[in-house]
């Protein structure tokens, strides 16, 4: 099983609710990962890097992290939802 962290400056409210649209997609799709939310100040490259997929409200621009990052704003939005969740897919 693949595990997606999904990181917002603070770590509450905007990572909430992008956590929770991927937990709806995952559970109507019949898919399976386990999720993690956090702040992005609390993470490690290390904590990171220990992921199969990092989904962030914000562009993560640090060349220590080598974990693929979708930034699912459209999660927030709802603009472009459709293709963040296709993309976040293709990582399972």
């Amino acid at each position: 099983m693949k595990n997606i962290i999904v990181v917002c400056g603070n770590g509450i409210a905007s990572s909430s609710i992008m956590m929770a649209a991927l937990q709806d997609f995952l559970d109507e799709n019949s898919l399976e990962a386990n999720l993690e939310k956090a702040s992005l100040m609390d993470c490690t490259p290390e904590r990171l890097n220990s992921k199969d997929l990092i989904v962030s409200s914000t562009a993560i621009d640090n060349p220590e992290i080598t974990t693929p990052v979708i930034v699912g704003v459209s999660l927030l939005t709802g603009i472009g939802e459709e293709e963040t969740l296709e993309q976040i897919k293709s990582y399972l």
